[in-house]
């Protein structure tokens, strides 16, 4: 038989509040969550830095690529020399920027290449290389 004034008894003496298991499972699932936030927002700002830097790079490439299109066949130097060390105000990192030109580009008489390639460091090394075919 049931008896109501037993299960209020049960309840009145029974312990509230959560138990040491529960607290340290709880702060062990909070700490994962946080490192994991920490992890990714290390990963989203250094793909933003990436960007930026390949942005830079492009702009460097597309850059001298434009001048030496402007040039006729004749005075393009065949080979650029590196630029070592060029920098960007506010960027901490240096870029090297060096050139190659090519006669009857892909056996095409008449179709000079050429190749801009952009290199630069910041965690690991990189290398970005633009390309143009112009008719001598």
């Amino acid at each position: 038989m049931f008896s109501g004034k037993s299960c209020l008894q049960r309840q009145k003496n029974a312990a509230s509040g959560f138990t040491l298991i529960e607290v340290l499972v709880a702060m062990c699932i909070f700490a994962i969550a946080v490192l994991g936030l920490a992890i990714g927002a290390t990963s989203v700002m250094r793909a933003n830095q990436t960007g930026l830097y390949t942005t830079i790079a492009t702009n460097l490439a597309q850059d001298r690529l434009e001048e030496l299109k402007s040039r006729t066949t004749a005075n393009i130097n065949t080979t650029g020399s590196p630029e070592n060390n060029l920098s960007v105000s506010g960027v901490p990192v240096t870029f090297n920027r060096s050139w190659t030109v090519t006669s009857n580009c892909n056996s095409v008489t008449g179709l000079t290449c050429i190749a801009v390639t952009v290199t630069w460091t910041d965690y690991i090394s990189h290398t970005l290389t633009i390309s143009s075919a112009v008719k001598q």
